[in-house]
């Protein structure tokens, strides 16, 4: 039976049949190849590792490097425990990792395009049961992943060093290891890792849109995550909303997860997700009410709204962001409410500029800010001051009227928000763009 599967596998190899190859090769547990290969080996006398290194050999002479790999394979297959314990979890890493090692010297070798598929579900494997190890044996630093994700290293920097023209190609490989690192370092939350992988992708000749759509969509994810972290707003939601874009429609849970970060990454520029979005993706009860009281300026009530589902936006790591720099929209959507209140929903005068009183705002701000009876129109003057420096508002103050006076246009000094950042694109299925309001 092994001779008959050897030669299945050269088949495939010398047809460089790639999907074909990968078909044979899978180490998922619950494949059909898998397990028909399982049940013939234990079906047949226990054979020593070198035994199954001097088999494989015989058939691939001529590609060594193949034949140790195949070896490897085998002996993953026979020898892999499928419990979920942490000593079975351990013993699985083990030999996933010999194949691995076998299999990026494989990858090492000239043309080997054909090798991509079988290298994706190896490696996917390999980051899985690491990534595994560690949550069973309550490993915090998840060491075994870690040393995964410094040996997808190497095959990745071929990847993106591959100047091959077409497909397949070494450079098929990038985004795929780059996915899997990403998935690793977001494991152990250490995102500043992740800029190695991003330079590795930005310096070679890969074009993201010529990947597969899964492979687009995942590396979209992580590109907008690791811009969230770092506070890149424009970026971060660039690319979640094109991440989401791509997202299968079936996918409701990978949807909703990108579209948590999208909506984080959104709202303090401006656009707002729309009610039925909310619905479909249940989160509406997270943001439905939030969303009413920031159009308001009412950041009591958002703070209180934010608070009530502490646990969600912690676990996304999501709080801060938006505690923070929801106040700041929460100062400006007040400002522009207070004027339009004022002035009867017409705030552009038919003589001068639009005009807004600083103790005006000041009544309104002890309304809906926590603490708000300690303010003053000192710390009312300073946050105006500080909405014009950051392009919130376009604006002087009148110091000696304690008066705003505002930009003249049909915009009364306040720019849409999506502005003050150079934020490309629009909505993103159904993420309705809610300016300036």
């Amino acid at each position: 039976m092994l001779d008959l599967w050897l030669s299945q596998v050269r088949d495939r190899q010398q047809a460089q049949d790639g999907p074909g190859l990968a078909a044979l090769l899978s180490p998922r547990p619950d494949s059909n190849s898998l397990s028909l290969l399982r049940q013939s080996i234990l079906n047949t006398p226990s054979l020593r590792p070198a035994t199954y290194t001097s088999l494989t050999r015989s058939h691939f002479a001529d590609y060594r490097p193949f034949a140790d790999f195949l070896a490897a394979f085998l002996l993953y297959v026979r020898d892999a425990d499928l419990g979920t314990s942490a000593d079975a979890l351990d013993k699985t890493y083990s030999l996933l990792e010999d194949c691995f090692k076998t299999a990026d010297r494989v990858f090492a070798q000239g043309e080997t395009g054909w090798f991509v598929p079988t290298l994706r579900k190896l490696t996917r494997r390999l980051v899985d049961v690491a990534i595994a190890v560690g949550r069973a044996r309550g490993d915090p630093k998840l060491t075994r992943a870690g040393e995964a994700a410094r040996m997808l290293g190497r095959p990745m920097g071929i990847a993106a060093s591959d100047r091959t023209g077409e497909s397949p190609c070494k450079r098929d490989a990038l985004f795929f290891l780059a996915n899997a690192t990403f998935r690793v370092y977001f494991a152990l939350s250490n995102l500043r890792l992740c800029d190695t992988v991003l330079n590795n992708t930005q310096n070679s000749a890969a074009q993201l849109d010529a990947y597969p759509k899964a492979d687009r969509c995942a590396f979209l994810y992580y590109r907008g995550r690791i811009a969230l972290y770092q506070r890149r707003l424009p970026q971060a939601r660039n690319d979640l909303r094109r991440s989401f874009e791509l997202c299968n429609a079936g996918s409701w849970k990978n949807g909703r997860l990108i579209l948590s970060y999208l909506i984080a990454a959104s709202l303090p520029l401006g656009s707002f997700p729309s009610e039925a979005l909310l619905q479909h993706f249940n989160l509406h009860t997270q943001y439905s009410s939030l969303l009413s009281a920031l159009k308001r300026g009412d950041f009591r009530t958002v703070l209180s709204h934010l608070d009530a589902h502490q646990p969600f936006h912690l676990a996304h790591g999501t709080y801060l962001l938006l505690r923070e720099k929801l106040e700041t929209l929460c100062w400006r959507n007040l400002a522009r409410r207070v004027l339009f209140i004022l002035t009867n929903g017409n705030p552009v005068p038919p003589t001068g500029p639009p005009t807004l009183s600083l103790h005006a705002l000041l009544t309104a701000a002890r309304l809906v800010f926590p603490d708000g009876d300690t303010l003053d129109i000192d710390d009312v003057e300073a946050m105006c001051a500080s909405l014009m420096e950051q392009g919130y508002l376009k604006a002087y103050i009148l110091h000696s009227k304690r008066l705003l006076v505002l930009q003249k246009g049909p915009m009364a000094g306040f720019p849409p928000i999506a502005s003050v950042y150079a934020v490309g694109g629009g909505g993103a299925n159904g993420l309705a763009a809610v300016r300036g309001r």
